[in-house]
C-alpha cells in the first residue's frame, strides 16, 4: 500500500514540502537517498515524488534500501515518477554514479538491534558514512547529508553495548568532518530529536511506534517503565522538512538539529497518544530485554535554533502531529481492509 493513496498523507506530505527552505535547489537534480525504506527516509522520498508530480520539480531519484522487495512495497512500482531502485547493503555498497545530493538516512535505529547486534549497528554507521562519503567524492560539487542522532550530544557509557547507536553515530560525524577537511567534501551533519510518524516500519521497537501502532487499532498502550524521561519530539513531516531545509541552505561542515518546538516526558506522549485513540495506558514492570534496550539518557533536548536561523519553521506541536500519525494509520488500516 502506498502512502501516498492516503489523503491525510498527502497533505502531510504537502505542508512538509511548503516548509523546505530553498527547495529549489532540487529542481532537476539527481538524489540519492540511502535508507529510502525507513521513516524518514520514506517520507523525504515521498516529498520527492509529491514535488515531481505536482511542482514539476523533475528531481530524478534513486532509493537504496537493503532489499529491493521492501521498495516495491512501499512505493509501487518505478512507473516514471523519477524513482529508481537499487538494492544494496550501505556498508558494502560500491556507486559508480554521479549525483548532486546525497541523503543518508540509513542506520539500524531501533532498541532490538541495539540489543541483539550491538557490533553491526556502531559498525554499520561508521562505514556505511565512509561508503556515502566516498560516492559524494565522485562529483564535483555533491553535497551530503548525513541523518545522526540527536543521542550523541549525551554522554553515554561507550562502555555498554547499547552505546553502540550514539558511539557509531558519533563516529560517523567525525569521519564527516575528516573527509570534508581532508578531501573537501561538501556535507552537512543534521541531528534529528525522536521522531514519529504513521509511516514507520513493521520492525520498528521503539516505544513512541509502539504506542502510536496501540492507538490507532484502539488498544491500550502497554509502557514498561514510569516514562519519566524527557524528550525532544518531532512529526516525521517536521523531520523531513527540517532535513531538506539543511540540505538546501545549511553551511558546509555545520550540525543542524532537527525538533519541532516544545519537549514532554514519555509518559505525557504516551497518554497523548491514548487520547487520540481512545484507550488507556498500562504501566508494567520491564523485563531484562526492555532494560537492556532503554536508553540511559534522563533528559535529551535537542535544540533547533540553527534551524530556525535558515528561515525554518515548524509546522506541526506535538499533539498535532500524534493526532495526524494516528489519524493516517486508522485511514491506511481501513484501506487495507478493503
Amino acid at each position: 500500500m502506498e502512502y501516498l493513496d492516503s489523503r491525510a498523507y498527502c497533505q502531510d506530505v504537502k505542508t512538509a514540502v511548503e516548509h523546505i527552505v530553498g527547495f529549489d535547489a532540487f529542481c532537476g537534480k539527481r538524489i540519492l537517498i540511502l535508507g529510502a525504506s525507513g521513516l524518514i527516509g520514506a517520507f523525504i522520498t515521498d516529498c520527492f515524488l509529491y514535488a515531481n508530480q505536482n511542482l514539476n520539480s523533475k528531481t530524478e531519484l534513486w532509493a537504496v534500501c537493503r532489499n529491493g522487495r521492501h521498495l516495491k512495497e512501499r512505493f509501487g512500482s518505478e512507473d516514471g515518477s523519477g524513482l529508481n531502485y537499487m538494492e544494496a547493503d550501505v556498508g558494502t555498497m560500491h556507486i559508480e554514479m554521479p549525483f548532486d545530493y546525497i541523503i543518508h538516512a540509513a542506520s539500524y535505529g531501533h532498541p532490538k538491534a541495539f540489543r541483539e547486534m550491538p557490533a553491526e549497528v556502531l559498525l554499520s554507521n561508521v562505514t556505511g558514512t565512509q561508503r556515502a562519503l566516498e560516492a559524494a567524492g565522485r562529483k564535483e560539487g555533491c553535497r551530503m547529508l548525513f541523518v545522526s542522532s540527536g543521542e550523541v550530544q549525551e554522554k553515554v557509557d561507550h562502555l555498554s553495548a547499547r552505546a553502540c547507536y550514539p558511539i557509531g553515530k558519533k563516529a560517523a560525524e567525525t569521519l564527516c568532518i575528516s573527509y570534508m577537511e581532508e578531501y573537501g567534501t561538501d556535507v552537512v551533519i543534521a541531528r534529528p530529536c525522536h521522531t514519529f510518524g504513521a509511516n514507520a516500519s513493521a520492525s520498528d521497537n521503539r516505544a513512541a511506534t509502539q504506542f502510536i501502532a496501540s492507538a490507532a487499532e484502539g488498544n491500550d498502550i502497554e509502557m514498561y517503565s514510569a516514562g519519566e524521561q524527557i524528550r525532544s519530539f518531532s512529526y516525521v513531516a517536521d523531520c523531513a522538512s527540517g532535513l531538506l531545509s539543511v540540505l538546501a541552505r545549511g553551511k558546509r561542515g555545520a550540525v543542524y538539529g532537527i525538533s519541532a518546538d516544545g519537549c514532554c516526558s514519555v509518559r505525557a506522549f504516551a497518554e497523548q497518544c491514548a487520547a487520540a485513540g481512545g484507550c488507556r495506558v498500562r504501566v508494567h514492570a520491564a523485563d531484562n530485554a526492555e532494560k537492556l534496550e532503554a536508553s540511559p539518557i534522563a533528559r535529551q533536548i535537542v535544540s533547533n535554533d540553527e534551524l530556525k536561523a535558515l528561515g525554518w519553521q515548524p509546522a506541526f506541536s506535538i499533539d498535532e502531529g500524534i493526532a495526524r500519525t494516528i489519524k493516517i494509520r486508522k485511514e491506511m488500516n481501513g484501506m487495507r481492509e478493503i
